[in-house]
């Protein structure tokens, strides 16, 4: 009989694709005596691993799991690149995630699959994001599957840069390169789960933190849970055959965020054709973001989870302490004193909006302390509602 053990993912699109190399993956272990029972796939296509981090704060899959498989490094690399500010701050996220899991769960464990773009740096240098997954893993006693380095160790330079090996930049070809892909990581799967590391109740103190300021203890805001009380901001439900989404649509509200000693992580959305781009003020600086994605705008999904990273708020103050400052969020209108900002994988979205433009919100990460979390009428006047700061800065 199989050994079964109850996995939680986290990840992009490849690990969303179906079929892809999940589904074979799942097979091929099963073949070799390892069954992985989804409790949750919370894998989302164009995301990072701050979205990861913000999932599971929020959900209890991991006190049922026995496994956490991880798989951003390829859109952690899109997002933060090679630049050294912006790979200290990727570093404090991950490490982040692998030290709140074992802290919830001593007992779990931990793999993360390292899948690299076509024609990205791995091809030819040392890719920073693959080498912090690598140091951090062995720093906590966790796996690493690095499939690009396997890809090229097993089958050479030749084969990963054939054009038909990726179906485009960061995806691989189904069925046969997603098949590859399955087999290697199968494979060191079940040798993991033959290990030492992996016996039961191999539970292990945590050791000291590489980075002090990792966000491990970051605070997460599961809008749908805790702005419910205001009944003219609609709950709205999304559906199809993968997801289940609950935004709140905040089209006709302002939220207000005050933070101590943290900073803005990300605001985690879902883009439809009729999301309004987002006004988001830190202090006097406000900015026009774009929420659009570009396979929505062309009809190819009528919906999709979204995620905007916040690093564009900060510069070169990105790793400095910050003092307690005021972050706002509504529906962007005709303000010609805003910054546009179009995240990476989204698309411009024009000044002017209709009034039946929603912005659905899903939730916010940040690190610091939540000092208050308010939503009032866009309107002005009253606040509706101040919400419990215990519910905003859940961390759970």
């Amino acid at each position: 009989m199989p050994k079964t053990l109850r996995t939680t993912i986290i990840g992009g699109s490849n690990t969303v694709m179906e079929p892809g190399y999940l589904g074979q993956m799942l097979a091929a272990t099963e073949r070799q005596g390892l069954r992985l029972d989804i409790v949750e796939n919370m894998a989302v296509g164009g995301t990072t691993s701050a979205y990861g981090l913000f999932r599971l704060k929020a959900s209890d899959a991991l006190d049922r799991s026995d496994l956490l498989i991880i798989e951003y490094a390829l859109n952690d690399a899109f997002i933060y690149g090679d630049e050294r500010r912006q790979f200290r701050h990727w570093a404090r996220i991950y490490e982040g995630i692998l030290r709140y899991a074992l802290t919830r769960n001593p007992n779990l464990r931990i793999c993360t699959l390292v899948f690299g773009a076509r024609n990205g740096s791995w091809l030819g240098s040392v890719p920073s994001i693959d080498a912090g997954i690598h140091y951090l893993s062995e720093w906590y006693g966790t796996s690493c599957i690095d499939i690009s380095r396997d890809l090229m160790r097993r089958f050479g330079r030749q084969v990963v840069t054939d054009p038909t090996f990726y179906s485009d930049q960061g995806h691989y070809s189904r069925p046969v390169a997603t098949a590859m892909v399955a087999d290697l990581a199968a494979e060191a799967l079940v040798r993991f789960s033959q290990g030492d590391a992996w016996r039961e109740g191999a539970s292990v103190a945590l050791p000291p933190a590489v980075d002090p300021d990792h966000f491990a203890e970051a605070g997460i805001i599961d809008v749908p849970t805790i702005f419910r009380a205001a009944q003219d901001a609609p709950l709205v439900e999304f559906h199809n055959r993968r997801f289940a989404l609950t935004a709140i649509d905040i089209a006709r509200h302002q939220l207000t965020l005050r933070l101590g000693g943290g900073k803005l992580l990300g605001v985690f959305h879902v883009s439809t054709p009729q999301t309004a781009a987002l006004a988001l003020t830190r202090g006097d600086a406000g900015y026009h973001c774009s929420l659009l994605k570009g396979g929505v705008r062309d009809g190819k999904f009528k919906f999709l989870a979204a995620m905007m990273p916040c690093e564009f708020l900060y510069g070169a103050e990105l790793l400095q302490d910050v003092p307690a400052e005021t972050f706002t969020f509504g529906r962007a209108g005709i303000d010609p004193s805003l910054k546009r900002h179009v995240a990476k994988d989204n698309v411009a979205q024009e000044s002017a909006v209709p009034e039946t433009a929603a912005l659905p919100l899903m939730g916010l990460l940040y690190s610091g302390q939540c000092l208050s979390f308010a939503a009032a009428p866009r309107a002005g006047t009253a606040a509706l509602a101040e919400l419990p700061r215990r519910a905003a800065a859940n961390s759970a």
